[in-house]
């Protein structure tokens, strides 16, 4: 490096320095140019994707309205509503969201550092170094160049990696909204069924109660014996306490529905009486698709392929890892220090 110089204000390079640089270049370029591509993966070893053929479009194309559309098959609208709210709220959710949004931010750091950065900086200070001399002014610019040359393809491992990983995480939300769609489907038709059960609950134990005062006044009569009038007695309050039991659990699940879309509880109870006991209906659904193609739908079994490639492109990076590392590096910079009516000035590389 040449310090700045009053009196040399352009320094020329020395006479040495070519003869030691640019061997230095042309062996970098070389080995530049000698880089290759990633070898191609080995059928059935770890670094080949997954095979095409056990594989099988994500349902419902990752969208959020053809998720809606699907269950609108049911013909429920307050399914669909409370389904919406749920993903609306679910923090499930959002914490695979935040990994999708920490996936592609690693994608684009991988990506990135294969290409050259070119920093630049700019600075200015006044001050004085000692008690003795004036103050004086320092001003500087200068570029800062760098780039390490991916010559064994730990780089573009290491980017293939967050490519898979970004899409491992996009499976997983995927794979969230699904089963939390699904949970909220179950918990209402299990609310319509028990809703359905406790009116034929109802039925019965009125039904017992009715049986119950007819055998006390055969028994009371003498037509029949005093142990049936207790044993209807007892029948009848087993009727009641099934009845009691069967509307606990129908309480429960509208609280498991209000805790699952954060839903007012008194609106939602309002909403949910003016269909009680309605089952839902869906329209009659074509098994078109083979079972594994079935499984190969599935959001989690997709998760699971891409976490396989991460692994893999993983395992390839650890391997380039262990071989030199070759960087290429400059800076250049103009530097101007003026202090007690004289200045200094020159460019330093």
């Amino acid at each position: 490096m040449h310090p700045p110089s009053s009196s040399d204000r352009s320094p020329q390079r020395p006479a040495a320095w070519l003869p030691i640089t640019w061997p230095a270049v042309a062996a970098a370029a070389l080995l530049a140019g000698c880089a290759s591509p990633l070898p191609a993966p080995t059928p059935g070893s770890a670094d080949a994707p997954p095979a095409t053929q056990w594989h099988a479009p994500l349902p419902h194309g990752g969208q959020l309205t053809d998720l809606s559309r699907w269950w609108a098959q049911f013909d429920d609208p307050l399914l669909l509503r409370l389904i919406d709210a749920a993903q609306r709220v679910s923090p499930t959710l959002a914490q695979s969201a935040a990994r999708i949004a920490d996936a592609r931010a690693e994608r684009v750091a991988r990506s990135a550092a294969l290409l050259p950065s070119l920093d630049a900086s700019v600075s200015t200070s006044r001050g004085r170094s000692d008690l003795g001399t004036p103050a004086g002014t320092t001003s500087s610019a200068g570029l800062q160049f760098g780039w390490e040359l991916d010559l064994f393809g730990a780089g573009r491992a290491a980017a293939a990696a967050a490519r898979a990983r970004l899409a491992s995480s996009q499976a997983g939300w995927h794979d969230a909204r699904v089963a939390l769609a699904a949970e909220v489907a179950t918990t209402y038709v299990d609310l319509r069924a028990c809703e359905a059960q406790a009116r034929q609950a109802e039925v019965d134990a009125r039904s017992r109660v009715q049986t119950a005062q007819v055998t006390g006044l055969s028994a009371q009569a003498g037509f029949q014996s005093p142990a049936s009038a207790e044993l209807a007695r007892a029948s009848a309050a087993q009727g009641r306490a099934a009845l009691v039991q069967q509307r606990t659990r129908c309480d429960l699940l509208i609280r498991a529905l209000t805790a699952l879309t954060a839903e007012d509880e008194a609106t939602l109870r309002r909403e949910l009486a003016a269909g009680t006991a309605l089952l839902p209906r869906p329209a009659e659904l074509g098994v078109t698709a083979l079972p594994a193609q079935v499984l190969a739908r599935r959001p989690d079994v997709h998760a699971a392929a891409h976490d396989l490639v991460a692994a893999s492109a993983d395992s390839t990076q650890a391997r380039a890892l262990r071989w030199p590392r070759v960087s290429l590096a400059g800076s250049i910079g103009t530097t101007r220090i003026a202090s007690a009516g004289a200045s200094t000035d020159g460019t330093v590389w």
